[in-house]
């Protein structure tokens, strides 16, 4: 019980596991919805400016504009420093796979992560926005927790985003985050050992370059 515990633990952690994803939907019925025409910025209700803010005021940097750069394939973060976490938090972060494909001219980007130990998880909706190399991706995630007896032990939105200039070899200057948005536990016990809603962790490659390793 202590092991399983101490598994637990380490993903609210590095609250990583991207279950599902918001979709975005073209047709409700046999009408056709109008997507909004894109400003190269990140929705406020998406993530709230005064969170977006913070990211800033502490390092992050999100690149704006309408022409982001193509950034299909696969890259490996590795090692992943912690520049920041509003939470206090001070664990390790093991290497990250990060996988985008199918951008499309509007910036929607299927975006896939999974790290070392952990279970794959795959995003089915983000979006990309900036200007010539440098580039922003951010999405929802869904993560959740369920019992042996299938009862959700806890659950939490949160939004990832990553940063950087891209290069043939990879992702220069990259920089990782989650933002916890909402969370509900079953119990106390899970309750304290999640985040609370607001903070965030700011994480940077080690050695500036998040490698390619992909081209799907």
């Amino acid at each position: 019980m202590v092991k399983k515990y101490k598994h637990l633990a380490t993903v609210l952690g590095l609250l990583l596991f991207p279950i599902m994803m918001f979709s975005g939907c073209l047709k409700e019925g046999d009408d056709t919805l109008v997507l909004p025409i894109p400003d190269g910025k990140i929705p406020n209700s998406v993530i709230p400016q005064r969170l977006q803010d913070s990211l800033i005021a502490h390092g992050f940097r999100i690149y704006e504009g309408v022409t982001p750069p193509t950034i299909n394939g696969s890259y490996l973060a590795s090692p992943m420093d912690l520049s920041y976490a509003s939470d206090s938090y001070q664990n390790l972060f093991y290497d990250l796979y990060m996988t985008f494909t199918d951008q499309t001219e509007r910036g929607k980007v299927k975006y896939a992560e999974s790290q070392r130990d952990t279970i794959n998880g795959t995003s089915f909706f983000a979006d990309v926005i900036g200007t010539d190399s440098n580039f922003t991706m951010y999405c929802y995630q869904h993560i959740a927790s369920c019992g042996t007896q299938g009862d959700t032990l806890w659950r939490c939105t949160t939004a990832t985003l990553v940063s950087g200039q891209l290069l043939p070899e990879g992702i220069m200057n990259c920089q990782y985050s989650n933002i916890v948005l909402d969370k509900w536990a079953a119990s106390d016990y899970f309750s304290t050992q999640m985040p609370d809603e607001g903070t965030f962790r700011i994480w940077v490659d080690g050695d500036s370059l998040a490698r390619k390793i992909s081209n799907k």
